[in-house]
């Protein structure tokens, strides 16, 4: 397993240049940037292809990886122009992914409109993520539907994915503890594991999350592409960067 950070609340007010040395500096094999947010690192739809080509040469001389770039896209929507509205942005992330060496995007499914029919939603998500499959196709880049809103539940993501049908298209983990109210974790984590891209993590020391169950279950599978740290912020980002990885490093080797 390599450790990223997600600069998703904590990282986000980081610059490209300090976040790769931030996070080199700790130990982190990748970086996983948060796109639509304005944060400080400047990946983002409206780059230019000269910033693309920077952005890409920064990561190439650098121990550090761009791990992904996680996107707000979701297709939830009932009016089929406002999922299509997603689905061309989604496909521009594809292309922003291919220029900057990404190698996969992330977007949601994400809620069940109220009154909609959730087989409708599922098949809807799946439908668009079959449409963004074929646009990536080729390119070595990943989309892939997070565990996330009501799609935390497995068997909605599992389905929308089998929908989709295509090599591009796969799951992020997303470590969430309503699950626990299922039974063990593995009982999410196995029947995705066919699909499994990338995971984000959340603040390690919370212990409504068995994370050492996590690790565990991860080694077994041999699993060993990145596990993103999606914690909360701080008013000493770096402090806390460098804190979490020696407890990841901890955890892992203790689980």
């Amino acid at each position: 397993m390599k450790l990223s950070l997600l600069t998703y609340q904590l990282g986000q007010g980081f610059s490209l240049d300090e976040l790769l040395e931030v996070t080199g500096k700790y130990g982190y094999k990748g970086v996983e940037c948060r796109a639509e947010l304005d944060h400080g690192h400047g990946v983002e739809l409206d780059t230019t292809p000269q910033q693309r080509a920077d952005i890409k040469a920064r990561f190439e001389a650098s121990p550090v990886e761009l791990a992904g770039i996680s996107t707000s896209c979701r297709f939830e929507f009932l009016d089929p122009a406002e999922r299509q509205e997603h689905v061309d942005i989604a496909r521009r992330f594809i292309d922003l992914a291919v220029d900057v060496g990404a190698p996969r995007v992330r977007v949601f499914g994400n809620a069940f409109p109220e009154g909609s029919d959730k087989d409708e939603v599922v098949e809807n998500v799946g439908n668009c993520l079959r449409q963004i499959g074929e646009h990536a196709e080729g390119t070595g880049v990943d989309c892939n539907l997070e565990m996330h809103g009501d799609f935390y539940y497995w068997k909605y993501t599992l389905r929308a994915v089998e929908i989709a049908d295509h090599d591009s298209i796969g799951i992020v983990y997303n470590c969430d503890s309503r699950e626990t109210r299922w039974g063990p974790v593995g009982e999410f984590l196995y029947p995705v594991a066919p699909y499994l891209r990338h995971i984000h993590l959340h603040n390690l020391e919370d212990p409504t999350y068995p994370y050492g169950e996590l690790f565990r279950i991860l080694k077994n599978m041999g699993y060993h592409e990145f596990v993103s740290l999606e914690a909360g912020g701080s008013e000493d980002p770096e402090r806390v960067i460098a804190l979490y990885a020696r407890l990841f490093e901890w955890m892992y080797w203790n689980s």
